[in-house]
């Protein structure tokens, strides 16, 4: 049985768990959410920014190319210079390249024999007719923000403006904010599952509470078990929980009530099923007494004649009165008393009364009662009525022309009583329920499903254990075995 403690620890594990995962899935999309929008907002705002600078440096790129187109006087390297002036003012520049109308290189910062363009080619560069930005990295691994601007002044175009700058500290900006992010996540969600776990504490400390209640339940006794008054939801359970117990308390006294009146009826039920043969018991030595009366009659003066008649005529009245007596002593409801008595004796008057329906449907009964078997301490009308519900259950298993086996014997653990039939058997998931009140596989109105029920509990009160062996279309075999008398008189003297 699981207890509470393990129940709780698991339903408040799934629910931390879900919880858990559905606001660490709610954190993540905000957050990704958020992360993308402000990392979209700052290169956009990084790309905004080197575009203007880009433009502002091309004027004066565009003025000395224009001096220079009309000989005016500019030192030579004027270009250079102003380029490597500009590098200085910024520190995350990279490099700047100066390209003429015809793609030759007129001013660079850069002075490696590989360019350091990131976006292109030399030709697509020298191609392009309108600015364009790219983030890419160079072959350093570094990320890289390159600004592509070509160069005009009304329709004439005097070349093309690369300006890179670095881009790793925009992308440790994203990454911080990544962690930073993060860790608020991580932060909320424990504050979350933590509050969480108190509340689940709580109600499974009430809930523990209760069940703790219901196991201290007796059903014998009228004490409830006290709860805290509450005015939530577990409250409402609480006051629920001891209006059921009332009303289990008052079914279980109805119950007892109705399960006496319903062994009664069942042990009227088997006698009227017997009824039949037990008029033939009857009716046969009435019979032979109004014959001995007719004869007598006829000859009156025959007194040897009468005297053997007033005999036959005794002995079937006592006949008949006897079985009168065993079907009132069977049927009558009286105290239990216990005594010695013998197994053989009691098997062989519910014999007698169950030959009728034997005989009418054509079934073999082999008998081997142990001669020698010791007096069992038992209630003698109780064990009938568990040998009667046995014998009538062997009669319905079993098509005509059947064999029923009834067998008692001695074993190493006392006194046996062995049933077995030749029928239809028990299917293997019925086994277990055919001691369960009310559960019967006979058909609608043929059985209460009690029988065996009564017998378990007879046989238990007498001491004793009933068991079953069955296969389908083979048979069954119940076995009851009872402790001698005197193993049982020492068992209760020692106790």
């Amino acid at each position: 049985m699981i207890s509470m403690e393990s129940a709780g620890a698991g339903l408040r594990g799934r629910i931390l768990v879900t919880v858990g995962l559905i606001t660490a899935s709610i954190m993540i999309l905000m957050s990704w959410g958020m992360l993308y929008n402000w990392r979209h907002s700052l290169l956009r705002q990084e790309t905004s920014s080197a575009l203007a600078v880009s433009r502002a440096f091309s004027v004066a790129v565009i003025d000395a190319l224009i001096a220079s187109d009309q000989d005016l006087n500019q030192s030579e390297g004027f270009l250079g210079n102003y380029v490597n002036m500009f590098m200085e003012q910024d520190p995350r520049l990279r490099a700047i390249t100066i390209l003429d109308a015809d793609g030759t290189v007129t001013a660079r910062s850069w002075d490696r024999s590989n360019p350091p363009w990131v976006s292109g080619t030399l030709a697509s560069l020298i191609a392009a007719q309108a600015p364009t930005t790219t983030i890419k990295a160079d072959d350093d691994g570094a990320w890289m923000l390159e600004i592509v601007l070509p160069m005009y002044t009304g329709e004439r175009r005097w070349g093309v403006l690369v300006m890179t700058t670095e881009a790793d500290s925009i992308r440790s900006r994203v990454r911080r904010a990544f962690f930073q992010i993060l860790l608020l996540s991580i932060a909320v969600t424990s504050v979350m599952l933590l509050i969480l776990w108190l509340m689940l504490s709580r109600i499974l400390g009430s809930l523990q509470a209760l069940v703790s209640a219901m196991d201290a339940v007796d059903f014998n006794s009228a004490d409830i078990p006290l709860l805290p008054y509450r005015r939530d939801e577990i409250g409402v359970l609480y006051k629920h929980f001891h209006r059921m117990q009332k009303r289990a308390e008052q079914s279980r006294r109805e119950l007892l009530a109705a399960q006496h009146l319903v062994w009664h009826a069942e042990r009227l039920a088997a006698i009227g099923r017997l009824a039949s043969g037990l008029a033939h018991e009857i009716n046969n030595p009435i019979n032979g007494i109004r014959n001995c009366i007719y004869a007598i009659r006829n000859d009156p003066d025959d007194r040897k004649q009468t005297a053997e008649y007033l005999q036959m005529m005794d002995e079937g009245a006592a006949h008949a009165s006897n079985v009168i007596d065993k079907l009132l002593g069977f049927s009558r409801k009286r105290q239990a008393g216990f005594e010695a008595m013998d197994l053989n004796n009691a098997v062989e008057s519910v014999l007698r009364l169950v030959s009728f329906d034997i005989e009418r449907k054509g079934l073999v009964l082999e008998t081997s009662l142990d001669p020698n078997l010791p007096p069992i301490m038992a209630d003698r009308q109780l064990i009938q009525e568990v040998a009667m519900n046995l014998l009538i259950n062997a009669v319905d298993a079993v098509e005509d022309r059947g064999r029923i086996d009834v067998a008692t014997s001695v074993g190493d653990d006392g006194v046996v009583l062995a049933v077995s039939d030749q029928g239809h058997g028990i299917a293997p998931e019925n086994l277990d329920r055919i001691f369960d009140p009310f559960f019967t596989t006979k058909k609608t109105g043929e059985g209460t499903g009690l029988g065996l029920s009564i017998c378990l509990e007879i046989v238990q009160a007498q001491g004793g254990r009933i068991e079953v062996a069955s296969r389908l279309d083979e048979g069954s075999v119940f076995t009851i075995t009872f402790p001698p008398a005197a193993a049982k008189s020492d068992q209760e003297n020692s106790s």
